[in-house]
């Protein structure tokens, strides 16, 4: 009997480079880095306000301030739901790139209002996979976490609903998981070992200026995300599909 990978991936891959990818992704960004750093920049003020509010566990803790412990949770809510939405605007804008169109702020916004809904119960539940798919045993979680690396994009670009996103990205990167997965896991270490570095500078030299460093790499993180999963869900409908980028985003116009 194959691997789970290999049983779940039952069709034969298609010729993909991930590592065009890669560098197509730095290249929208670099083109693009303002917007997406206003757009993704709003949602990851909250975890910077959160911070600054709260300061330090223990001196928290130490106070006795569990008005502040208490705003911690709706904060952290209303931060899931800006950064789902974000990511969404960045999805559409990278769309537009994509397609040689100048790239609208307000356009993407709008259009991310139009499907915040759906793209927050697709993260909810995808997220939900693949926690589960970790808890239960490593090779589950990381099958998860490759199948499912298309689900923001399958849900803004085709306006599906949640359960569809998810099934539309299980069926397009099958095939290619373990490149995708490298790229993935690549990318996670990459964003800890800065966020770790960061942390222990903030250790030695507490205050605003380190922590307004890692509010600039989370949300060059997190456009990053968001443009890399645009692009790998373009390329995977391309080459199974054999249609272009208009074809794919006809469903903007």
């Amino acid at each position: 009997m194959g691997s789970p990978l290999s049983i779940l991936d039952y069709r034969q891959p298609v010729e993909f480079r991930i590592g065009d990818v890669i560098v197509r992704t730095w290249t929208v960004l670099s083109r693009h880095f303002l917007t997406f750093l206003l757009l993704v920049g709003i949602a990851e003020l909250i975890p910077l306000v959160v911070t600054l509010y709260l300061g330090e566990a223990a001196e928290v803790a130490k106070a006795k301030d569990f008005r502040a412990l208490f705003l911690a949770l709706p904060l952290g809510l209303l931060q899931f739901i800006l950064v789902a939405f974000a990511q969404a605007i960045v999805v559409h804008a990278a769309f537009q790139d994509l397609r040689g169109r100048q790239v609208s702020a307000t356009e993407s916004f709008q259009h991310g209002v139009q499907r915040l809904f759906p793209v927050l119960v697709a993260s909810v539940l995808s997220g939900l996979m693949m926690v589960v798919g970790l808890i239960l045993c490593l090779i589950p979680g990381l099958i998860a976490i490759a199948a499912l690396a298309v689900v923001l994009p399958a849900c803004v670009v085709e306006r599906l609903g949640p359960i569809d996103s998810i099934s539309r990205s299980i069926d397009l990167t099958t095939g290619n998981r373990w490149p995708i997965l490298g790229v993935v896991v690549a990318w996670g270490l990459i964003v800890a070992t800065i966020s770790g570095i960061i942390g222990v500078g903030m250790a030695f030299a507490p205050g605003l200026p380190v922590q307004l460093i890692q509010w600039v790499w989370e949300v060059v993180a997190g456009s990053f995300s968001a443009v890399y999963a645009a692009i790998l869900y373009h390329d995977l409908r391309a080459v199974r599909e054999g249609i272009g980028i208009d074809e794919i985003a006809s469903v903007f116009d």
